[in-house]
């Protein structure tokens, strides 16, 4: 293409594309009609300008009244019987449904108020009325105002000085979610910010009222007061349509809350042993209670959801979507920590009330969650320890005997020499575990030779205790291996682990010449310990 042919090719397509312009017929200060399209030859703005002349003419005429006629081209409104303008079918609204006939009638009813407005403009008495009552809305809004001032401080004063103890706070289950010093500076806020919602509806009112009794400024008063009324009777609408799906949420959350109770209750009877469900056990049914608890409310939200009031907004589902990825992306190790807490829990591996060994750490289970396992030790610390630590490692249960209805071992090893008969070491250290309190007499206490090493031999003593009696563990071996060395102090038998070193026939060993080290002494003297 030749680039001398290029800018009247953009003129001829700018030309092309530019839409028709649209022109506002405004009468004083009103807006009769809008203009969107041409008419003949006449662009809007021809027809806004022509219409104008004529509709001043008319009013100068002394004409007032307003009629409509329908024509091949649209709508003709006339003033006195004289034709002012028509209203074509593109002057008309038809992406939002409207039809030539409706916007038509629009114009010939702001036609008539502009109308009244340029008479009444010029009209002494009717702006001294105008002005009057202007007077009286502004001393009723003074006197208003006043009154709400006067009446806040007053209450503000009487508030200050009621004692904070005389407010009774607001308390949930034992929980006190509002002191009362804190509910009492609630209330004295709320009360200034209803005294200021109060004064700029006040306000409001009066500036809508004041700029409706003048014609130069009335169509924006009524605009405002249009706004106000729209806005109470779009939130009244609102809340009329909502009610058949609020009273269907209230329906079913009353019908899941009856279906949690009766769990709740099916549950705890499992839990006290009284009712006997297959697959469930006393110890999995709290957790189960609360997995089937968490279910029952998850699909009454996915049923209610579809009725709560603005489900269908974007702003809704804007923050269903954010916080949908926030529980996503921060409830990851929440995930794995309660899944773990699961797993312990159907596990079965110890409960509530149990005497535990988690690693280092040994105790009685005070808490067991979905998330932590609270442990009390010997010592009265409590150690809270995550369900992901505690799954990952090796957990005694010392109590577990007690379910299955046999006694608990304790046992302690002691080293002897060979010299020491067998026999006597046995019978020492069974009298002294006969002689602990609390070991059971059946079965009798036991002793094994777990090992026989170079220089002597490893026995253990076992004895049976009560596994009721699990929590008291650390004093039963304090006084077992009391009992067992006052045993063997009694027979004069000394608990101890010897060992025997062997050196070369003489008290003097000689370095082979090749293997001295040169500038030491070729002998050293090594002192033999004759026991």
């Amino acid at each position: 293409m030749p680039i001398h042919l290029l800018p009247l090719l953009l003129v001829l397509q700018a030309g092309t594309a530019t839409p028709p312009d649209t022109a506002v017929l405004r009468v004083g200060t009103r807006a009769v009609v809008v203009f969107r399209g041409t008419l003949g030859a006449a662009t809007p703005t021809e027809r806004a300008s022509a219409a104008t002349r004529r509709i001043t003419a008319a009013i100068e005429a002394g004409a007032d009244s307003i009629t409509t006629q329908a024509t091949p081209d649209g709508v003709l409104l006339l003033l006195g019987g004289q034709p002012m303008l028509v209203v074509t079918p593109s002057d008309a609204d038809t992406a939002g449904g409207e039809a030539v006939g409706q916007r038509a009638a629009i114009a010939a009813r702001e036609l008539r108020l502009a109308v009244g407005e340029v008479r009444e403009s010029s009209s002494l008495t009717a702006l001294l009325v105008a002005l009057a009552l202007a007077l009286v809305a502004t001393i009723v809004l003074v006197v208003a105002v006043r009154l709400l001032v006067t009446g806040r401080r007053r209450l503000d004063a009487r508030l200050e000085r009621v004692p904070a103890s005389s407010w009774p706070g607001i308390r949930i289950r034992g929980f006190t979610l509002l002191r009362p010093a804190q509910l009492l500076t609630g209330f004295r806020f709320g009360v200034r910010v209803l005294a200021w919602g109060l004064g700029i509806v006040a306000v409001y009112l009066y500036v809508t009222f004041v700029l409706s009794q003048f014609p130069w400024t009335r169509p924006l008063g009524q605009a405002l007061g249009n706004y106000l009324v729209s806005t109470l009777a779009r939130l009244g609408l609102g809340a009329l349509r909502a009610l058949p799906g609020l009273f269907t949420v209230v329906l079913i959350f009353l019908v899941t809350r009856f279906l949690v109770r009766l769990v709740r209750s099916l549950f705890e009877a499992v839990e006290r042993g009284t009712l006997v469900l297959p697959g469930v056990h006393p110890e999995t049914a709290q957790p189960t209670r609360r997995i089937v608890t968490a279910l029952i409310w998850m699909f009454a939200l996915v049923v209610a959801y579809p009725y709560l009031p603005g489900s269908e907004s974007a702003a809704f589902k804007g923050v269903s979507v954010f916080g949908g990825l926030l529980l996503t992306l921060g409830s990851a190790g929440v995930v794995g920590q309660a899944m773990s807490g699961l797993v312990l829990m159907y596990s079965r591996g110890f409960k509530v009330g149990d005497f535990v060994q988690i690693g280092s750490i040994q105790g009685t289970v005070v808490g067991l969650s979905l998330l932590s396992t609270r442990v009390r030790t010997t010592k009265n610390e409590y150690v809270t320890l995550p369900n992901s630590v505690v799954v990952s490692g090796a957990v005694t249960n010392y109590s577990a005997a007690q379910d299955q209805a046999h006694p608990l071992t304790i046992y302690s090893s002691v080293t002897i020499g060979y010299d020491v008969p067998w026999r006597q070491v046995h019978e020492l250290m069974i009298g002294g575990a006969k002689a602990t309190d609390g070991v059971l007499g059946e079965p009798p206490p036991f002793v094994l030779q777990r090992a026989l090493n170079d220089w002597y031999v490893e026995y253990q003593v076992n004895a049976a205790i009560d596994p009721q009696r699990a929590a008291e563990l650390p004093g039963f071996y304090s006084r077992l291996h009391g009992n067992i060395q006052d045993a063997f102090w009694a027979a004069g038998v000394e608990i101890m682990s010897p060992s025997y070193f062997a050196v070369r026939d003489g008290n003097t060993a000689t370095i082979p010449p090749e293997q001295r080290p040169k500038g030491r002494p070729a002998t050293f003297r090594v002192d033999v310990n004759p026991t």
